[in-house]
């Protein structure tokens, strides 16, 4: 199987390039039979600049796999924060649950969240926002409003982001302030779920040298998913109720340097479904053979649902948009961000110093028996967070754009402070029923943060070796150090060298091939202290990798049309599970888990471990047509074989992840107290083998200014697994997903619009959890999931000056 997928990839990686180069050997022939009609215009893609190498580039001569969107992009995709991404990217899937996000990429996913007694979950795509790092997945879904542009790039980008870009970046780049016009917008929206926003825009040239752009945006709408205890929408789950505000300023006195401050705040706070997936959709437990024998039978059972639901439940959910939860939820989050970046453009060399100084503070709260049940209102578990972030990046770049050699290389500090605390229910009037919302003592009452720190340096070069051929070369050292609430962890640190090489080959001016090996890493980390008191190692190792690719950019049919393929190979080293273990309450006993079980002493945890390898292989395309005047192509194209290598396990005799999955097509043996459970075979979460994507637009002119643009998307995945752990109740089955808009452009000022998104109203996975619990006296692996979005409408109207 994986022989063939390899050649399936050579075969067409090949024939694409031979494809590409003859149609355009071809549209050359023909432009020269037709020199004298030069007054007929041919429809052709517009060129986009990035700035990917730290630097501006035309997007086609840069030797990564970039997706690259425009303003105009980013509006017709509906892209209002990075989980609509999924949609125009080749590749990238967007996980998310409560208020995280959980990026994935080439066989690399996101499972931690948060922060808690495991440390700081960090994503593996590196989000990037004007050139700043957002650190967690707390805070990854903000606000994309006024962006210029989004650059995704795939693949490890750690010689110029660094730490955690360990299978690539998400780059978003909003518009800066302009000296020479006072201009600006008003949109406002509603929609289905009783939506209503806004967003306002104005750019004000204060003088010749100082203007400062101002951006107000407001969000709400009702819940997405019914909660059927209280009749209306004052419980709904995943409701939304988001402000944001952004000002920048920039002071220009010469040509030689600037000066730009930016400030962003943003809150929000809805009622919100649960951090790990809100429904629970079915369990596996284990049992013994006969009462007292201590040997269990190696078949779990298997049961539809919720199999832990208190005992006074009166309802089951309906789906996964009706459900019933009696106790409240909440996503609370309130952030500030000061930036100033100062720019000199000397004879030698230009430099950027940028700094930057944010802080998060968030709670979330949810019903963690997932029913109707058991304590009303105050009855569930949440999260609080408190971050505090300070970066700061000396950048040097060559700037003599005549010489054949140019480089770019600096200088980045990175300190991240992080508490927390975990949040559930107490009485606090003593009649005994639990009144309040309280940080109980076992969750981490007192400031005692997780801390975070890295420095590191880097440099690319880019050397012109003739006409045609061009070779890039690039080295990082990293520095990371880590410490942990408590006194029972020790801290952590450790040191990366990451590199890249490339080579890049122009075969003419509208086609250039490239081939590069690139590395990557994520930082490790730390297990809890109570898991580690219980047989998990303390600390965990950084996850690394490295990448070959071979790709080709290229402008075909005059222009008319670009294409750009990469074929890659990642091996992921010493790759990070989250696992959901049963161990013993007390491992002193010397008892093996199973006696613990049968005893009624055992206990469950969350912990990590790195497991073992993950390879992957595959292949992205990304295409845009301009077939006919007015009418616009896009395509995107994955091809990806993915799967956790020959021994991966984990495991060890005190901690037994997956105990009530049984034996699982012999993955452990349960009555082996030394077996592991293995992974190897299995896919990672949310890497379907194919998934393709198909846009369409065009713009029927309605006389003077005045155009109708109708826009389709469609999306089809193969089958994929929504965890790492390949149970039938995490497989998301192969599926369309289509969405819809048309837009009046009535003239050059107005514009009113209309969509749909999700037309076929498709209930996805787009997280699936599976726990460990004790029910009944007996292992239990319950699967937990959280579903997409269903279908919604909405229309805007928007005025701009």
């Amino acid at each position: 199987m994986k022989a063939k997928f390899t050649r399936t990839l050579v075969h067409f990686a090949v024939t694409t390039a031979i494809t590409a180069t003859t149609m355009n050997a071809h549209s050359a022939e023909e432009a020269t039979s037709t020199q004298t009609q030069q007054q007929i215009k041919k429809p052709a893609i517009e060129r986009i600049a990035v700035t990917a190498n730290r630097r501006s580039q035309d997007l086609q001569e840069v030797s990564s796999s970039i997706t690259a969107l425009g303003e105009a992009d980013i509006a017709r995709a509906g892209i209002i924060d990075v989980t609509g991404l999924e949609q125009v990217v080749p590749g990238l899937r967007m996980g998310s649950s409560g208020g995280e996000v959980r990026p994935a990429m080439r066989g690399a996913r996101t499972n931690e969240v948060g922060v808690a007694g495991t440390g700081i979950a960090e994503q593996i795509v590196g989000i990037f926002q004007d050139g700043i790092y957002v650190p967690t997945t707390s805070s990854g879904l903000g606000a994309l409003v006024d962006v210029q542009r989004i650059e995704v790039l795939r693949g490890p980008q750690g010689t110029l982001y660094g730490r955690n870009t360990f299978a690539g970046s998400i780059n978003i780049i909003t518009n800066q302030p302009v000296f020479d016009d006072l201009l600006g917008s008003i949109k406002v929206e509603t929609g289905s779920y009783n939506r209503s926003a806004y967003e306002g825009i104005i750019n004000i040239p204060v003088s010749d040298t100082l203007a400062t752009r101002f951006v107000v945006a407001s969000d709400r709408h009702d819940g997405y998913i019914n909660n059927l205890v209280i009749p209306g929408p004052s419980d709904d789950l995943r409701e939304k109720n988001q402000f944001y505000m952004r000002n920048v300023t920039k002071w220009q006195p010469n040509d030689k340097f600037n000066a730009t401050v930016r400030f962003d705040y943003s809150r929000k706070n809805s009622n919100s479904e649960a951090i790990w997936g809100y429904q629970q959709i079915a369990g596996y437990q284990i049992s013994e053979t006969s009462p007292g024998s201590g040997i269990f039978d190696p078949n779990a059972t298997i049961t539809a649902g919720h199999i832990y639901q208190p005992s006074d439940t009166q309802h089951d959910d309906l789906g996964p948009y009706d459900v019933y939860r009696n106790s409240f939820s909440l996503d609370k989050q309130e952030s500030f961000s000061t930036t100033v970046a100062l720019e000199w453009y000397t004879d030698f060399a230009d430099i950027k110093w940028t700094t930057n100084y944010s802080t998060l503070n968030g709670k979330q709260y949810y019903d963690n028996d997932y029913s109707d049940g058991g304590i009303d209102f105050v009855g569930g578990f949440g999260r609080v967070d408190d971050q505090k972030t300070l970066s700061s990046e000396l950048q040097f770049a060559s700037n003599n754009n005549d010489s054949d050699f140019s480089w770019i290389g600096g200088l980045y500090y990175f300190d991240q402070e992080a508490d927390w605390s975990w949040l559930s229910h107490a009485d606090t009037t003593g009649d005994g029923v639990s009144d309040s919302v309280v940080v109980p003592s076992w969750g981490n009452p007192d400031y005692d943060p997780h801390t975070a720190k890295s420095i590191a340096a880097y440099g690319q070069l880019r050397y012109q070796i003739s006409e045609d051929l061009r070779v890039v070369g690039g080295l990082r050292v990293n520095q990371d150090d880590k410490a942990f609430t408590g006194d029972v962890i020790p801290d952590w640190d450790d040191s990366a060298m990451l590199y890249k090489a490339a080579a890049e080959y122009d075969i003419n001016k509208d086609i250039m091939v490239y081939a590069s090996v690139a590395t990557g890493y994520r930082t490790g980390g730390a297990n809890d202290s109570r898991v580690v008191a219980r047989g998990a190692d303390p600390l965990y190792d950084n996850e690394d990798v490295i990448s070959y690719e071979i790709g080709m950019k290229s402008y075909l049919l005059d222009g008319a049309m670009r294409l750009n393929v990469s074929v890659f190979m990642n091996k992921y080293e010493d790759v990070k599970a989250q696992l959901f273990a049963t161990s013993c309450n007390d491992t002193t006993t010397g008892d093996t888990v199973l006696e613990c079980v049968s005893a009624g002493t055992a206990t469950t945890f969350e912990y990590y471990e790195n497991g073992g390898d993950v390879e992957t292989k595959g292949l992205e395309a990304d295409l845009q047509w301009i077939p006919i005047d007015n009418l616009t192509l896009t395509g995107t194209l994955s091809l990806l074989d993915s799967e956790f290598a020959d021994g991966y396990a984990v495991g060890n005799e005190q901690l037994r992840p997956l105990l009530a999955l049984g034996n699982q097509d012999g993955r452990q043996d349960i009555n082996d107290n030394s077996s592991q459970f293995s992974f190897e075979g299995w896919r990672p979460a949310m890497a379907p083998e194919y998934s393709m994507g198909l846009s369409a637009r065009y713009e029927f002119s309605l006389g003077g200014d005045s155009y109708l643009v109708p826009y389709i998307q469609m999306n089809y995945l193969d089958d994929y697994y929504a965890f790492d752990t390949n149970i039938p109740e995490v497989r998301v089955d192969a599926h369309l997903m289509a969405d819809a808009r048309l837009t009046w452009f009535i003239n050059d000022s107005v514009q009113v619009e209309a969509y749909v998104k999700n037309i076929g109203n498709k209930a996805i996975l787009t997280r699936g959890v599976v726990h460990s619990q004790i029910v009944d006296g007996l292992p239990a692996n319950s699967v937990q999931a959280n579903w997409s979005n269903p279908r919604t409408w909405g229309a805007s109207l928007k005025y701009q000056f």
